[in-house]
C-alpha cells in the first residue's frame, strides 16, 4: 500500500512555520549547499521513527517540533515529534476531511506503523544466520530515504556493520514480495555453547555411570542372572502358595478340632462337677437320714421313761402347767422325723438317678475327650511335617536371592542409563555442530524485471553506452557491462543507484509487494557534476542533468519521488517540474529551508552542518547471542 508524502511542517514560538508542499508523484528542491536540502531528508527520517533529530544548523533555533503529513489509502496521518527528542506522536484523520476536522491520536508507535503501511506487517526476515524476527521499521526506511553521504558511497547498499543481513533479507522482501519465514536457522554461539555443556555434562555422568558397575560384566550375563534369580523365585513362590494353602486347610481342621475339643472338655468338666455336687449331696442326704433316725431313736426312749419324782425336793412333775398352752408329744416329734425322713429318702432316690445319669455323660465326654485329644494330635503333627518338609526342600534362601535380584536389577539400570547418555552424547555432537545456512537469493524473474527497469531507467537518462545489465540479489545491487556498480567511479555509482532505488520502488509497488512507495534521494547528480568523479567522458554533464530532469518532469510511475540536488534546473524544464529552489540569498526567493533572520552563526557549532543532516542510520550493536538489532524501531 505505501504513503504519499504531503507536508513536512517546521514550527517554533513567533517563528514563521518552515513548509515543504510534497507533490502526489514527484517532488525536486534544488539550491546551494547550506540551505537544508540534506535537512529536509534528515527530518523525514526522524519523523518517520529514525532514531536522532536533523543535526541544527543557525537558521533553525527556536524551532522545536517537526510535523508530517502523509496519506496512506483512506486515511491521512500527521506524526508530531519534538526536536529535543522523544518518541513521535500519530494522529489520523479519514482522507477527504477539511482541515477543521481534528485529527485523533493513534495509540500506535510510528515504526510499527510504517512496516503496517508498507505492507510488510507479520513478515519475517533473517537478522543473521541464526535469528529471525519481524520487519522493522529501519528496514523500510533504509531501503527508502537515502542521503547525501549514501548514494556515492563505496560500500554496498546493505550499508555497514551488524545491520547487512537484515538489510539484504528486507531488500529481497520488497524485490519479491517473499519474507524469509520459512528459512532453516542455524544456530546461534550461545546455544552452541549451551550444547557444548550439556555434552561435558553428559561425558562426565557416562563415566561416573561406568564406575558403579563390576569389571568385565555384561549386558546379557547381567539380564541371565535376573532371569535366573526370578524363574528360582518363581519356583519357591509356586511351592510356598501350595503348602500354604494345604496348611491352611490343615490349620483350619485343627482350628475346628481344637474348637471341639475346647467344648468337650467343658462339657466333660461340668459334668464332673455336676458328678461332684450331687455326691456331695448323696453324702449329706445319708448323713440326714443318720440324724433322723437317732433323733427318731432317742424320742421313741424319752417316751418309754415312766415319770419319777425329783430327786432333791421330791416333787411329782407336773406336765401341765397353767401357762403352757399346748406341749408336743413325744410320738408328735416322731411323726415329724418320719416324715422328714421319708422326704429325704425320696430325695436321695432322684439324686441317685441324676448322679448316675451326669457319671454316664462324664464318662461319654471323657471318651470323646480323648478322642478328639487324639485327632488334633495327629493334625498338628502332619502340620509340623508340612512346615517341616517346606523347609527342606528348599535350599535357596529366598532374602539372598532377593537381595541379589536388587543388586543385578541396579546393574541393569545402569546398563539402560549407559545406553540413554551414549544415545544423548551422539545427538549433542550432532547439535553442536554449526552448519552454515546457504541462502540462495538469485532475483528470479522480479530481480530480472528490476534489472530491465533500471536499464530503462538510465538509458533514459543518457546512459546509452550499457550493454547490458544484471541484479545481484545476494549484494542487493546491480552489475553493468559485467563490472559491479562499486566499481565505478562517484558521479556514475551515484546515478545508477539511483536507477535501482527507483526501479525497486516502482516494482514493488506495481507487484503489490511490502514498500513505503516513496524514494527520498539525496544529490544524485551532484558527484556526477564534479569533472574528476566523471566517469563517461563522451557523455556531456548537461545531457544527463537534463535527461534526468526532463525524464523526471515526465514521470508518472508506481511511488512518489523526492529529490535533493544542488544542479540547477534547466529553465525549459522549470514549469513542469515545479521544483522549489532554494536561493540562500537573502530577498531573492526562498533562502531556504528555513526562512532567513539574522541570527548569530557562533549559537551553533560549525560541524553541524544542514547539508550532513540526517546520514545517521542508528548504530547497529550485536547482543549475546551475536545477532544483530537496531537501537531504533
Amino acid at each position: 500500500m505505501g504513503i504519499i508524502l504531503g507536508k513536512l511542517t517546521s514550527t517554533g514560538p513567533d517563528l514563521p512555520d518552515a513548509e515543504i508542499e510534497f507533490h502526489a508523484k514527484r517532488r525536486v528542491i534544488v539550491g546551494p549547499s547550506d540551505t537544508g536540502k540534506s535537512y529536509v531528508r534528515g527530518c523525514l527520517w526522524y519523523l518517520l521513527g529514525g532514531d536522532k533529530p536533523p543535526k541544527p544548523f543557525p537558521l533553525a533555533r527556536g524551532y522545536q517540533e517537526l510535523r508530517l503529513r502523509f496519506t496512506s489509502g483512506e486515511r491521512e496521518f500527521e506524526v508530531r515529534r519534538s526536536l529535543l527528542g522523544g518518541d513521535a506522536a500519530v494522529w489520523a484523520r479519514p482522507l477527504g476531511i477539511e482541515d477543521g476536522q481534528v485529527f485523533e491520536a493513534v495509540e500506535t508507535d510510528i515504526s510499527e506503523l510504517l512496516v503496517e503501511l508498507s505492507g510488510a506487517a507479520g513478515m519475517q526476515i533473517l537478522r543473521n544466520q541464526s535469528e529471525r524476527g519481524p520487519v522493522t521499521g529501519d528496514d523500510v526506511r533504509h531501503w527508502a530515504l537515502w542521503s547525501q553521504t549514501q548514494i556515492p558511497a563505496e560500500h554496498a547498499t546493505s550499508g555497514q556493520g551488524f545491520g547487512i543481513t537484515k538489510r539484504i533479507s528486507s531488500f529481497n522482501l520488497f524485490l519479491s514480495g517473499n519474507d524469509d519465514a520459512s528459512i532453516q536457522l542455524t544456530k546461534t554461539k550461545s546455544e552452541v555453547e549451551r550444547i557444548k555443556g550439556q555434552l561435558t555434562s553428559a561425558e562426565a555422568s557416562l563415566e561416573r555411570v561406568k564406575a558403579g558397575l563390576p569389571a568385565g560384566v555384561t549386558r546379557n550375563e547381567v539380564a541371565d542372572g535376573i532371569e535366573k534369580v526370578d524363574a528360582t523365585l518363581a519356583a519357591i513362590t509356586s511351592q510356598y502358595e501350595a503348602r500354604a494353602t494345604k496348611l491352611k486347610e490343615l490349620r483350619k481342621e485343627i482350628a475346628d478340632a481344637s474348637d471341639e475339643l475346647r467344648t468337650t472338655t467343658n462339657q466333660r468338666n461340668h459334668a464332673q462337677s455336676m458328678v461332684g455336687r450331687f455326691e456331695l449331696l448323696d453324702l449329706k442326704y445319708a448323713n440326714d437320714l443318720s440324724r433322723l433316725g437317732a433323733t427318731s431313736e432317742g424320742t421313741a426312749f424319752f417316751e418309754a421313761l415312766p415319770a419319777v419324782p425329783c430327786p432333791l425336793c421330791g416333787s411329782a412333775p407336773n406336765r401341765a402347767e397353767p401357762h403352757d398352752h399346748g406341749q408336743t408329744e413325744p410320738k408328735d416329734y416322731r411323726a415329724a422325723i418320719a416324715a422328714e425322713t421319708e422326704k429325704v429318702r425320696v430325695l436321695r432316690l432322684g439324686l441317685s438317678a441324676a448322679l448316675a445319669r451326669e457319671k454316664n455323660r462324664h464318662a461319654t465326654l471323657h471318651a470323646a475327650a480323648e478322642v478328639l485329644t487324639s485327632k488334633l494330635n495327629v493334625l498338628q503333627n502332619r502340620e509340623a511335617m508340612v512346615v517341616g518338609g517346606a523347609r527342606i526342600e528348599f535350599s535357596a534362601d529366598p532374602k539372598t536371592l532377593a537381595v541379589r535380584r536388587t543388586d543385578l536389577s541396579a546393574q541393569l539400570a545402569i546398563f539402560d542409563e549407559l545406553e540413554r547418555l551414549a544415545a544423548e552424547i551422539a545427538r549433542l555432537k550432532k547439535l553442536k555442530v554449526r552448519k552454515r545456512v546457504d541462502i540462495s537469493r538469485d532475483g528470479g524473474t522480479d530481480g530480472r524485471a528490476v534489472a530491465d527497469h533500471v536499464k530503462g531507467l538510465l538509458v533514459a537518462w543518457g546512459f546509452t553506452d550499457i550493454k547490458n545489465i544484471a541484479l545481484d540479489a545476494e549484494e542487493c545491487d546491480i552489475v553493468i557491462n559485467d563490472r559491479p556498480r562499486l566499481s565505478y567511479g562517484a558521479g556514475l555509482r551515484s546515478l545508477y543507484l539511483s536507477a535501482l532505488v527507483i526501479a525497486l520502488m516502482e516494482h514493488a509497488v506495481g507487484s503489490g509487494y511490502p514498500h513505503l512507495g516513496v524514494a527520498v534521494i539525496d544529490s544524485p547528480l551532484k558527484a556526477y557534476a564534479d569533472p574528476e568523479q566523471t566517469a563517461s567522458p563522451d557523455l556531456a554533464l548537461g545531457t544527463v542533468r537534463e535527461r534526468f530532469y526532463s525524464w523526471l518532469s515526465t514521470w508518472a510511475g508506481n511511488g512518489q519521488i523526492v529529490v535533493l540536488e544542488n544542479e540547477a534546473i534547466p529553465p525549459s524544464l522549470s514549469a513542469s517540474l515545479e521544483p522549489i529552489v532554494f536561493s540562500k540569498v537573502p530577498g531573492a526567493g526562498r533562502h531556504g529551508f528555513y526562512p532567513y533572520r539574522d541570527v548569530p552563526a557562533a549559537d551553533v557549532e560549525p560541524a553541524n552542518s544542514s547539508e550532513n543532516a540526517g546520514d545517521d542510520e542508528g548504530p547497529w550493536v550485536e547482543d549475546d547471542n551475536g545477532s544483530s538489532r537496531s537501537d531504533e524501531k
